[in-house]
């Protein structure tokens, strides 16, 4: 029987290739410190000219011979797997088993001291060394043997304190002051700042060896630099020099998002504006539907911060701090916001590289602003994190190379999710800033412009001139508002043919797909057609074939293309051609119409639609202007019931007055929540994460150019739109 035998160098390959750099390896030491129950790590780093080494120690329980030779030396073991806490009830960061090779990726030759705990003050003294050549050769891994060298201390007032001490030596990498920087600045992002469970575990370094003779740079002053805390620059906590302190910035922020998810994605939280009056907004919202490729990502919870980065806000926001602002400046306020920028994930408190860093925008946060830079917010605007919970729980998956989470499908419901949240977040900070003054609004209302161009306050102040001087002024008056009323026509016009070609994108996908359905008969029976034309004057078989099934084929072609001919005329009122004069229309028609260009995602999603429209309903203005409206008022409604489990509704009714009709389009989707009810018709105004914000601004102008409206109906218990247009003749 063939069995597997792995060769000795898939240590140095689990080693070199699958941990992907130096901070990575250290960073994996860091956490087996941690699951040992150790208080604390000391990395040591000295340069080539003294010892190229590292030496790692911690004060945790240690390693029993029986534990170096059964688990420490058993590539990917599952004892963390089987047993999730330490000794002292820490839950586990690795589970892995391959941990222990960042060893091999640091260094040539590692020497392992072990003092461990035996019954009592007993002590067990181990120590193994490893020359990581051994296992480039071709033997097989079983082949490479190991001596474990151990004693027995059995003397209770010698101070021997249990742990680990790593010596590393011919190390593979050359460590420059730019990487040590980089280093720091891993280690600072490793711990979360906030994290009661691990308040009890420092992590230390010592670089003093670095000096400006043997390396061009002092380690400690570098050390130091990068360690005070970036507002005060003092140092925070006792004088330790070699203590690393975590980032210090998360207490403070222009906006605050905090809360959480459960494992069905639904959230509870709240949004504080500090830059405001520091009031709580409540904010939950309904989880979003599973697609396809996703599955749940179990419950985690979420601490953002978010900052405005104009002069002005920085300014503020550093003074709230009780920070000079003169000394420091806008450049430099400016550089700590981006160095502290980023959302890091992090799990039982140990943050999971590279997720929390200014140049990793896995939420793709830059892309997004580019779209509408005054809103979305930008990677150097958030500083946070999120909290998941274990693999077992949470199906997020630590890669092996220990470099990010696996893209799968709870990965991709994790960043849908956030993204989600922080639409929230940039709507309720857009509003803020509008009625603060601090951005500018996007107006849309072009029914305002033009009453504004009549210029009606400058007419009425020129009749109060001499009428030597009025005579002139006058007609120059009535001059400059024909010219304007031309200009906002032509403007009118423009915006006509955006509108129908907004509404036009909306169907075209439908379009395409009913096309398909109708031309591929078609096409068939046209070639059956031309394919037996030759044979139709025979008296044969394939001719007497051709004539029986001739009324079939050409049948078909009758009916597809009457059928293109019929969703043709539906697309016609979107043409955005000159419209010429409004007329009466058929209002249950276009409802029809528009409902049926909707049908497969309707079907797709099981909603359940109802129609109370008088057939014999009719409207005067421009049909064009309604179906545009009702089309993005429909596909708003079919997006937001998707997104909810159980049954899914959308109803359509109508009442009338002598002279305005109202059409309601209500869905029981998730409730609009009432702080969003200013700014629906907003240009840009959106919730949907692909979404433009132009639908409903569209559909309100639309309808205004036809003598109607659109309304959000705020007493309805469900979501509901209401759409009013004129009694027909």
């Amino acid at each position: 029987m063939a069995k597997l035998r792995p060769r000795a160098r898939i240590i140095r390959t689990i080693g070199d290739q699958l941990i992907s750099g130096p901070e990575a390896a250290l960073i994996e030491l860091v956490k087996n410190s941690y699951d040992a129950d150790s208080p604390y790590i000391l990395i040591k780093i000295t340069p080539p000219s003294i010892s190229d080494s590292i030496i790692v120690t911690d004060g945790g329980h240690g390693m029993s011979e029986d534990d170096i030779i059964n688990k420490w030396f058993e590539p990917a073991t599952d004892e963390k797997l089987k047993r999730r806490t330490s000794p002292l009830g820490r839950r586990m960061l690795g589970a892995k088993g391959i941990g222990r090779f960042a060893a091999s990726r640091l260094g040539g030759f590692t020497v392992l001291e072990s003092v461990y705990e035996l019954e009592g003050k007993v002590k067990q003294i181990s120590k193994v060394e490893i020359d990581w050549s051994w296992f480039e050769s071709s033997k097989y891994l079983d082949e490479v043997e190991l001596d474990v060298l151990s004693e027995i201390r059995n003397d209770p007032d010698a101070e021997i304190h249990t742990g680990i001490k790593l010596t590393i030596s011919d190390l593979r990498d050359t460590w420059t002051k730019k990487n040590l920087e980089t280093l720091i600045r891993e280690l600072k992002r490793v711990a979360s700042p906030i994290e009661d469970e691990i308040s009890n575990f420092r992590i230390r370094l010592d670089i003093s060896d670095f000096t400006e003779d043997n390396s061009g740079f002092d380690g400690q002053s570098l050390l130091e630099t990068l360690n005070v805390n970036p507002i005060t620059h003092e140092s925070e906590g006792d004088n330790d020099p070699f203590l690393i302190r975590p980032f210090g910035l998360q207490n403070h922020a222009d906006y605050f998002l905090k809360g959480s998810f459960d494992a069905q994605g639904a959230f509870v939280g709240e949004f504080i504006i500090s830059r405001g009056d520091n009031a709580i907004q409540h904010i939950q919202i309904p989880p979003l539907v599973l697609t396809e490729e996703e599955f749940n990502c179990g419950p985690f919870s979420v601490s953002i911060n978010i900052y405005d980065r104009e002069k002005e806000a920085v300014q503020a926001l550093f003074e709230r701090m009780g920070i000079n602002f003169g000394h420091i400046g806008v450049m430099v306020a400016r550089r700590i916001l981006t160095e502290n920028a980023g959302i890091s994930i992090f799990r039982r408190g140990f943050r999971i590289r590279p997720y929390g860093t200014p140049d990793f925008d896995w939420l793709e946060l830059e892309r997004q602003r580019v779209q509408d830079p005054s809103k979305r917010l930008g990677l150097t605007q958030v500083s946070g994190y999120l909290d998941i919970e274990d693999e077992s729980v949470s199906h997020l998956y630590e890669r092996s190379s220990r470099e990010g989470l696996e893209h799968n499908g709870a990965f991709e419901r994790l960043k849908r999710l956030v993204g989600n949240l922080l639409l929230h977040a940039e709507e309720r900070r857009f509003q803020f800033r509008d009625k603060a003054g601090l951005s500018r609004k996007v107006k849309g209302d072009l029914a305002k412009v033009k009453d504004t161009a009549t210029l009606k306050n400058i007419t009425r102040a020129a009749r109060a001139l001499p009428l030597e001087f009025r005579e002139k002024i006058e007609t120059a008056i009535k001059r400059d508002a024909s010219n304007l009323a031309i200009e906002l026509s032509e403007i009118d016009e423009y915006q006509q043919i955006l509108q129908s070609r907004s509404a036009l994108g909306l169907v075209v996908a439908e379009v395409i797909h009913e096309g398909r359905r109708l031309i591929n008969p078609v096409m068939s029976s046209a070639k059956a057609l031309m394919d037996g034309v030759g044979y139709a004057s025979e008296d044969s078989n394939r001719g007497r074939i051709y004539l029986k099934q001739l009324p079939d084929n050409a049948g078909t072609v009758y009916q597809g293309v009457k059928g293109l001919g019929q969703l043709l005329r539906k697309l016609d009122p979107l043409s955005g051609r000159k419209r010429g004069r409004p007329s009466n229309f058929n209002v249950n028609v276009i409802v029809t119409r528009c409902l049926d260009l909707f049908k497969d995602a309707i079907a797709e999603n099981n909603i359940r639609v109802s129609v109370e429209v008088n057939k014999s309903l009719t409207s005067h203005g421009y049909e064009s202007d309604f179906q545009a409206a009702l089309l993005n008022i429909i596909d708003n409604a079919v997006h937001w019931v998707s997104t909810i489990d159980g049954e899914r509704r959308i109803s359509i009714d109508c009442s009338c007055t002598p002279k305005l009709i109202t059409i309601g389009i209500e869905n029981n989707g998730p409730v609009v929540d009432e702080s969003y009810f200013s700014r629906l018709f907003d240009v840009g105004f959106t919730l949907k994460s692909d979404g433009t914000g132009l639908g409903l601004a569209i559909s309100k102008e639309a309808l205004r150019r036809s003598k109607g409206d659109l309304f959000f109906d705020e007493t309805s218990e469900f979501t509901k739109f209401l759409i009013k247009i004129p009694m027909g003749d």
